[in-house]
């Protein structure tokens, strides 16, 4: 998502005189576990469900992807099922 060095000093810059370096520090890596979690989206192969050809007319996101902006979409991933694990 974002590049620990990156994050790290955006931090630290704007948070130093507010919090101390090692709730900075937990901040970071809870951040960065987020990772785990979420997923990103490539919406120019249909992850997102449509295409941005077929439904820039009323999208606004698809739209905008249309006219050449980038974005970076981000989804939780799904919990990976536990093996045996009865399917009903």
């Amino acid at each position: 998502m974002i590049p620990r060095k990156e994050l790290t000093e955006l931090l630290r810059t704007r948070l130093l005189d507010f919090i101390p370096p090692k709730v900075t520090e937990k901040l970071i890596n809870d951040i960065l576990l987020l990772e785990e979690e979420w997923e990103e989206i490539n919406v120019e192969h249909r992850d997102m469900g449509y295409s941005t050809i077929d439904c820039s007319n009323i999208c606004w996101l698809a739209s905008q992807v249309e006219q050449g902006a980038v974005f970076k979409i981000y989804r939780k991933k799904k919990p990976a099922e536990s093996p045996g694990k009865d399917q009903n």
